[in-house]
């Protein structure tokens, strides 16, 4: 926390948003991804339920379910690990993922509302993009056989997927003042992040609870240190900068 004081501060938000290049050539390519998420994710559910329903057995709707369950378990570790990285390692000045995946994160910290005045496509279409090819990789490697093995896999990347591509959606909800009636009960039920659970990650120094999906994982993981234990491992063993080094740089000259 120390180290963090000296470092120069963020710049407002209305002065970080020319940094943002939010193109109508990135907004035409979110559509597009928009699209070929949904055309891949119902192939991939259409292969899971033609298994489920050539099976039907009851270990297949008891495997189904596992596949559903670890999915979104698998989704909301994913969405921390990628928050973790992002918050922390990197700059804003990298080629594409800097403005593109970087920058929001940064200017979520320093204006946590800004999020929710993008629209769906904005808030949504970065994740399809990378969604994508994960989809068309397991989608070309789907078991031809028909059985309950088949259902799990596919099940599983349908909902680790589907959980990834709401999870800036869930994330906007957490921080939206006044969400619908019925976003409000799933967080009530605690089947999407809460606002309060999601508070702790705002809270000074902001090195905990980076998962953002459903929020499941965050006690677990802060209870094991799984966070600062791979910071540490990261900041040791690898070359990659640290998040103020640009700042820095641009403080000596």
């Amino acid at each position: 926390m120390k180290e963090l004081k000296q470092i120069a501060p963020l710049p407002q938000p209305q002065q970080r948003q020319r940094s943002y290049s939010y193109s109508p050539y990135h907004r035409a390519a979110e559509y597009v991804g928009i699209v070929s998420f949904f055309v891949l994710l119902g192939l991939m559910g259409h292969e899971a339920y033609a298994a489920l329903t050539t099976t039907m057995t009851a270990q297949a709707w008891w495997i189904l379910g596992g596949g559903i369950l670890g999915g979104v378990l698998a989704a909301d570790f994913v969405s921390g690990l990628f928050h973790f990285l992002a918050d922390n390692f990197g700059n804003e000045e990298l080629p594409i993922l800097g403005p593109n995946v970087i920058h929001p994160f940064r200017e979520h910290h320093v204006d946590p509302k800004a999020m929710t005045k993008h629209d769906f496509v904005e808030t949504n279409g970065n994740n399809c993009l990378i969604c994508v090819p994960v989809l068309i990789a397991f989608y070309t490697l789907l078991p031809l056989q028909a059985n309950v093995w088949m259902v799990l896999f596919a099940t599983f990347w349908v909902s680790l997927n589907l959980g990834v591509f709401m999870t800036n959606q869930i994330h906007k909800w957490a921080h939206i003042d006044d969400p619908p009636a019925w976003v409000a009960s799933l967080q009530a039920w605690h089947l999407v992040l809460r606002p309060d659970h999601h508070e702790v990650h705002h809270t000074p120094p902001h090195k905990s609870y980076y998962c953002i999906t459903t929020g499941w994982l965050n006690a677990p993981l802060a209870a094991i240190h799984f966070f600062p234990l791979l910071e540490k491992f990261l900041r040791r063993w690898t070359p990659i900068a640290r998040i103020d080094e640009p700042r820095r740089r641009r403080a000596a000259q």
